[in-house]
Formats: structure tokens, sequence, C-alpha cells
């Protein structure tokens, strides 16, 4: 496993000299989180939150009809819920996630009128937790106000509530023009993000298995020059 990830490695920065793509990705992502307690939906009350992603961006066409890129991105996330699932309450969370995320995409181009490409796109990614907070709101008509804040990171190995690393698949589209990209995409969380000490708010029977997955859409805009210039 070690060689075939090394190899994949030499080949990228190889790739470089014959004249591959190099550059900056940056916009606007909308979190969706669901939950899953004892093998069943939980109705949380979720509201979708806003975020971004900026980094990096490598693109390689291996053919003419196909290739691979490689972003190394920072991004928030964030989400507003209520945490208890058995009783409505008075108390909402909003939670703010910072990542470090490393998504790699296989990608096929569609030629469409002159310098215009349609690429779709499918491939995992990794998403490392640096920092993050929940912050409790008490949850009154036509006004809100927090009311207490998780100061330790959401991330800590013993009181923490998520785990650090999720892997997602993501799919999506990139309009290319010349040096400049449009990209939409979706991103869906495949490993459980509860950690397995944390009851949520309310205690839950020692047995019982907690599940928390996001889901990502992401619009963002690309500009990659061409390492051969």
């Amino acid at each position: 496993m070690k060689k075939l990830i090394l190899i994949f490695f030499i080949t990228i920065c190889c790739s470089t000299v014959y004249g591959q793509r190099l550059g900056f990705i940056g916009g606007y992502q909308l979190t969706n989180s669901y939950a899953i307690v004892g093998g069943k939906n939980v109705d949380f009350n979720q509201t979708a939150g806003s975020g971004f992603l900026v980094g990096g961006y490598f693109d390689w066409n291996i053919k003419k009809s196909y290739g691979i890129d490689v972003q190394v991105l920072y991004t928030m996330r964030t989400s507003k819920f209520n945490l208890h699932y058995l009783s409505d309450t008075t108390t909402i969370f909003r939670r703010y996630m910072f990542n470090f995320e490393i998504p790699l995409h296989l990608y096929v181009n569609i030629p469409l009128k002159k310098n215009w490409i349609l690429s779709p796109y499918l491939g995992p990614a990794l998403a490392i937790g640096l920092h993050g907070q929940d912050v409790a709101w008490q949850n009154v008509p036509d006004w809100q106000k927090p009311v207490d804040s998780k100061k330790s990171d959401l991330f800590e190995k013993d009181k923490g509530r998520l785990n650090r690393f999720e892997l997602a698949g993501q799919i999506g589209l990139t309009v290319k023009y010349k040096n400049y990209g449009l990209r939409a995409g979706y991103s869906l969380g495949l490993t459980n993000l509860t950690q397995k000490n944390f009851d949520w708010t309310l205690s839950l029977p020692a047995a019982q298995n907690k599940y928390l997955f996001n889901g990502v859409f992401s619009v963002a805009f690309i500009y990659a020059f061409d390492l051969k210039q």
C-alpha cells in the first residue's frame, strides 16, 4: 500500500513537467446534517448552514478525454439543530466546524464549443477536523440569544463530540473555459462523526448506537494556469 501511494505522488510530481495546471479554488458551501440513533432516523430540527472553502487546486489531463484533480482546502461548515431527539426543547445549537480537506477526483472531459469543456467528476475526500464549537441559544418567539457554549474542542479525544476524521464521497460538474472553471458538487459523509462517549443532550442506553453524517453542497470558482507556460 505504501508503495502504491509513493508511486502515485511521484507520478503527480513528475507530471507537472509536461504542462499540467495549478491554481486556486474558492467558494460557498451549504451543510446539511442528519442523524440516526439505534437504526432509526432522528428528527432534531436541523437547519442547513452556510460556509466556505478555499485552497489550492491541481489537475492533470492523463488523456485528452479524462484526468484527475486534487485539492488542498481549508473549509468552514455551519449548521443549526435541536439535539433533543425525544421531545421538543427551547434550546437550539449552532455548530461551527473548521476542517482541512483533501478531495481527489476522476473527471471526464466533454468538449463543447471552442475552449469550453464540461467535466463531470467523482471521487473520495478526506476531512480532518481542526477546531469547532457548539453554541446553545434560547429559542423564544422573535428573539434568540446565546446561553452557553462548548468551550473545549469539538474534536477532543475524551470529552469531544465529533470524530476528527471523515471520509466522504463526492460527485459534481465543472464547466471550464481556458484557465477558468465553475464547479458545483455534492459531498456525502460515509463515516460516523459522533464519538461513542457523547450522549448528545439526553442520556442513551449504553448499547444505543449514535450516528451523525454531513451532506455538503458547494459552488466554487477555479483559476488554474498551465505549468508549461
